[in-house]
């Protein structure tokens, strides 16, 4: 905003500079007459004017005005001057057609089929410039255009307030500069502080971002922003959206406020939650309050995600040249997750996305099909985005219901599960093998089968067992059905906890989340992204209104979170 900060300064030197000692004070002035061709004292309507005409030059101090003609309303304090007017004052020049000034209203009028103003850097061009030296205020309308060696701005009305260091533009706002481009209804700048406020319907362009949102504001001083209402960041391989977004470039530190969500359209992973945290720096992201995780599959449906947290961290490949970014996805706490092939709880757990591997840790519990799974340590790899291979470590146990009371057991210190087509097709188990398999005739049960084994393989389709395999010293009893007590074939460990199941994405996704909310937002920043202009080039492109006061809605408090707080969470660097 630099253009506008350079042209505000000028307005006030030309215009409104000093206290009582302006031209236009019109006090017990000291204003000399530099030359008039001619000069004449005439009466009209009982009033005395003074007229000057051809080529007059008056000086006020260090300003100097030049016009064809001008009239001095003597006693009245005021005066008219027209055709060819020009203001000099330092290096700034006023151009426009009329001037008129009233000492007792304190007011000004520049008028003109162009009206324009010119230093050495800058140039601003309208057709309607009013001013008031006691408020100290200047008022353009009917369009200006400001423009510097490499910025342009252009508004349909503006008004700058000198003594609040504040100005405000309204209409067909915008500022392009050689980093961004800004679209805007109407903006505050608050001049003395760097601080630019944005209303309505916003949005910003650079080379790599698209930024919308209907409420913000940016400190050039702190590089801290913020963006509220409908906010949205596109950056192309990924898509923020938030009620707010605040934004502090110096940490590199990204806030996301209510109705967060993160679509990152490479790993085809969207994240939510009520705050979401970011550090660009150190690229590790943080996820609180309802945070949901959704892995986007191609060749599948999508996996339901939920904790308590969920941290994304980004880790770089120190031994390979290529410095290989690995993405980790962990959830912390009340982990719960849910697809189509599989569900799982557990306290803690890490998806590896570059070995698509989902490590879960601390009383995981999975389900396949009619399987349930448990062990102390659980990791599922997937390949082409469907389960491959299960491995589970200490105290494993598979599970699967036989009827109303009775049930199919597989116990083994570490199991390795082979799956094909997202089922479960053999399960080999290492160490303490013990096996209960119940076995029917012609859809009627006749017996169950323990049997204890070191190592053991067994073969499984349609979830039913078709053959086990013992590969050390085998111990196999078969109990006919009617002659064994229940207690007798429970395996030691055996739980059943079919009511810890998600049974659809509805029992990980938090209750009154409607994954889809973005729509509609994403819709209206793509309209508006097609809207897409860059500022006047010349009045002809403009058109405002005169505005007494510019008003903008102060209904929505614009306040940031505590960033150093937020950063300070974050700075976790996991091993």
């Amino acid at each position: 905003m630099r253009v506008l900060k350079m042209a505000l300064a000028v307005l006030t030197i030309t215009l409104l500079q000093g206290s009582g000692k302006t031209l236009f004070a019109q006090q017990k002035r000291e204003v000399f007459i530099n030359h008039a061709d001619s000069m004449r004292n005439l009466k009209v309507d009982g009033k005395d004017i003074r007229r000057l005409l051809g080529n007059v030059s008056i000086r006020h101090e260090e300003t100097t005005i030049t016009c064809d003609s001008l009239y001095d309303y003597v006693g009245l304090n005021k005066f008219d001057a027209y055709s060819n007017v020009k203001v000099f004052q330092e290096t700034t020049t006023l151009y426009g057609d009329t001037l008129n000034f009233n000492g007792v209203t304190k007011r000004g009028k520049v008028r003109g089929k162009v009206v324009r103003m010119v230093d050495e850097e800058t140039t601003m061009v309208t057709r309607f410039l009013d001013f008031e030296t006691v408020n100290k205020t200047v008022n353009y309308y009917g369009g200006a255009v400001i423009n510097t060696t490499d910025s342009r701005f252009s508004s349909d009305r503006g008004k700058y307030y000198s003594n609040q260091k504040r100005f405000v533009a309204a209409g067909n706002v915008a500022y392009i500069d050689p980093d961004i481009l800004l679209n805007t209804d109407s903006l505050e700048y608050y001049t003395e502080v760097e601080l630019i406020k944005f209303y309505g319907s916003t949005r910003i362009y650079n080379e790599e971002n698209y930024l919308y949102s209907e409420r913000g504001q940016h400190n050039r001083d702190t590089q801290e922003s913020e963006f509220h209402i409908n906010a949205f960041i596109d950056n192309g391989d990924q898509k923020l959206y938030g009620n707010s977004i605040f934004y502090d470039r110096n940490t590199g530190v990204s806030i996301i406020e209510g109705n967060g969500l993160v679509i990152d359209t490479t790993q085809r992973i969207n994240i939510y939650g009520q705050h979401l945290t970011y550090n660009q720096k150190t690229e590790f992201a943080e996820v609180k309050h309802e945070p949901l995780a959704m892995l986007v599959s191609e060749q599948s449906d999508t996996l339901y995600l939920r904790a308590d947290r969920l941290l994304g961290i980004s880790v770089k490949d120190t031994v390979y040249t290529d410095s290989t970014l690995y993405n980790q996805l962990v959830g912390v706490g009340d982990v719960r997750f849910f697809r189509h092939d599989i569900q799982g709880v557990c306290d803690s757990m890490l998806y590896h996305s570059v070995d698509s591997i989902l490590y879960m840790h601390k009383d995981p519990i999975l389900w396949n099909s009619e399987n349930q799974l448990t062990a102390d340590n659980v990791s599922i790899e997937f390949r082409n985005e469907t389960i491959h291979r299960m491995k589970f470590t200490g105290s494993s146990f598979v599970t699967s219901q036989e009827d109303s009371i009775r049930f199919n057991q597989i116990k083994g210190r570490d199991m390795v599960g082979f799956f094909t087509n997202g089922k479960l097709t053999r399960l080999d188990v290492n160490g303490n093998g013990e096996t209960v398999y119940y076995g029917r005739d012609k859809g009627e049960l006749v017996g169950v089968n323990k049997a204890e084994s070191s190592r053991l393989s067994i073969g499984i389709k349609d979830n039913k067992v078709v053959s086990i395999m013992f590969r050390e010293s085998p111990v196999a009893t078969l109990f006919p059905i009617d002659k064994v007590e229940l207690q007798d074939v429970m395996i030691k460990g055996f739980a059943w906890h079919t009511d810890k199941r998600p049974q659809s994405p509805d029992d990980i996704i938090p209750t009154g989340l409607d994954v889809n909310f973005y729509l509609p937002i994403l819709s209206k920043a793509d309209r508006y992204r097609a809207q897409k202009r860059n500022p006047a080039e010349s009045l002809d492109d403009l058109a405002g209104e005169k505005i007494e006061e510019i008003t903008l809605d102060k209904g929505l408090e614009l306040k940031k979170p505590n960033l150093s707080n937020d950063l300070k969470r974050v700075s976790i660097h996991p091993h």
